[in-house]
């Protein structure tokens, strides 16, 4: 009798109070845990659909993994807090928690977080890349390696450079090497009395025994402007980007020679005295 009474009251009990209490928590524990099972193939599928992407975009292979752990990381997260929202779990105060520490990480980080999304964007959309002949900062060198936090560059005198990525992101940057053949632009001064064909045939005859300089482009030997004591000759050739020094170098050399040579002067330097009193 006891027992019947004891079988009757649990029933009852689990009827009145338990049974709600699980069609609650166990509908949304369901719903939850469905939610988490395909938010993971979602995710699954979109960082699938990232390296494709990537690979058809040509970004670097070394930041790849990088942004998909990132994206991953960033969409778990958005999971995990979405699934406590379906249960009933106050999730501001994870939001404020996470909030809080990423913000003490980027202030006592702020500098090397600057440099390293700066060598993410660097590696993303390619300004230059590893080899190419760049002028930044008042250097130009080749770029030997791009670094997650700084940038190396070999000068042509063979000095390393090592530059933060976080400046350099957001600075000028000319890239000599990215066209392939560049112009190079030298000036040369003579003096008035040299005749202006004979001097033109001068430089162009060094121009013609240059090896490095593109014979098929335009290459323009120009009058650029006349001083009081002088004929300022502009002279551009186009040149492989590896060779501008080289060019430089050899046009600076030989037009000396041929300037002597063909009896070319080059103009005196003034001196004006003024008087005072």
């Amino acid at each position: 009798m006891n027992f019947m009474y004891l079988a009757h009251n649990y029933l009852t009990n689990f009827e009145d109070k338990v049974l709600p209490l699980l069609l609650q928590y166990g509908t949304k524990v369901l719903m939850s845990l469905l939610m988490f099972f395909i938010g993971r193939l979602l995710i699954k599928k979109v960082i699938g659909l990232m390296h494709s992407k990537m690979k058809l975009e040509s970004i670097d292979p070394d930041v790849q993994p990088f942004l998909a752990s990132l994206v991953r990381a960033a969409l778990n997260i958005m999971l995990v807090l979405s699934c406590a929202g379906i249960l009933g779990i106050e999730t501001s105060s994870f939001i404020a928690a996470l909030g809080a520490a990423g913000l003490a990480i980027g202030l006592a980080l702020q500098g090397s977080l600057s440099n390293f999304a700066g060598g993410v964007l660097i590696l993303v959309f390619k300004p230059f890349r590893v080899g190419e002949l760049i002028t930044v900062h008042g250097y130009t060198g080749y770029v030997e390696s791009i670094q997650i936090f700084n940038t190396v560059i070999s000068t042509t005198s063979h000095r390393t450079i090592i530059l933060p990525n976080g400046s350099l992101s957001t600075s000028p940057v000319v890239n000599i090497s990215r066209k392939g053949v560049i112009r190079l632009d030298m000036q040369f001064q003579v003096a008035m009395s040299n005749d202006i064909d004979v001097t033109r045939k001068a430089i162009k005859d060094v121009i013609s025994e240059c090896s490095f300089v593109q014979k098929d482009k335009n290459n323009d030997v120009l009058v650029g402007r006349l001083t009081d004591s002088a004929i300022v000759w502009e002279v551009k050739l186009w040149v492989n980007a590896t060779d501008l020094d080289k060019t430089q170098y050899f046009m600076n050399e030989h037009i000396k020679k041929q300037f002597d040579s063909v009896g070319i002067q080059f103009p005196d330097p003034v001196i004006t005295v003024k008087s005072i009193g």
